[in-house]
């Protein structure tokens, strides 16, 4: 009993240095307080500056690797807000959203850092991790002059355990399978950890600040009221919203 209980603790200790995760670095409220859910929420495609893309790529490469995470991030976003809040709709590029019972989803990536694949699959424990960090705005378009909601910041990245080093430990088997169901095979271990992963994360959190928004504001009941993950506190061993 005892030597399982030192292996539960290792195991903890792992999962705290190494896990993946997006969390909710800070919100900043602001005026509009809609009495309603919207009838739609358009999504725009997150401003991406190169500066912020610390990646190994350049030139063309770099640009479709940008245009790339743009897409996902706004997709995924889409899609969560219909399943969630209401229904969502991409904005196509230049388009403009139109005012009445509508919110606007817009943003920026304020850094991506590519980590090392290596190192985390063959060593782990949080070495060789990824960085996605991004502001949004949620904006109330029922009025002409359209009016700031909320101002998210999110942070966070792919750090994935174990790699090879826990695959020496007594329980290195129990802890790789473990990591592989959570992270849904190897497809989505520590050898296809990234930024794409990344973007997925940060689509779920964003979601969850808008519903906790709609929530606070009587918009939503608690049974569709969703739970962001803020800075600081530990993530779940099974998550996905």
């Amino acid at each position: 009993m005892i030597k399982r209980n030192h292996y539960f603790c290792f195991l903890s200790a792992l999962w705290l240095l190494g896990c993946a995760s997006v969390s909710i670095k800070k919100i900043k409220h602001g005026e509009a307080t809609p009495r309603k859910l919207p009838e739609r929420i358009y999504v725009e495609k997150f401003k991406a500056p190169r500066a912020n893309f610390h990646v190994n790529r350049k030139g063309k490469q770099l640009e479709q690797l940008i245009e790339e995470e743009r897409t996902q991030l706004a997709q995924d976003l889409t899609l969560r807000l219909t399943k969630y809040i209401a229904p969502a709709v991409l904005l196509k590029a230049g388009e403009q959203p139109p005012q009445g019972n509508f919110w606007l989803v817009k943003g920026s990536f304020e850094l991506v850092e590519e980590g090392s694949r290596l190192l985390r699959a063959g060593v782990g424990l949080g070495l060789g991790k990824t960085r996605m960090d991004t502001c949004v705005t949620l904006i109330d378009l029922s009025e002409f002059s359209s009016k700031e909601m909320e101002i998210i910041h999110t942070t966070g990245g792919s750090g994935l355990l174990p790699g090879a080093a826990a695959a020496f430990t007594p329980i290195g088997p129990f802890v790789l399978s473990t990591v592989l169901v959570n992270a849904g095979g190897a497809a989505g271990g520590a050898l296809g950890s990234g930024i794409s992963i990344d973007s997925r994360r940060t689509s779920r959190e964003i979601v969850a600040a808008i519903s906790d928004y709609a929530f606070r504001q009587g918009l939503i009941s608690s049974n569709h009221h969703l739970h962001p993950k803020y800075l600081g506190e530990t993530p779940p061993l099974f998550s996905d919203h």
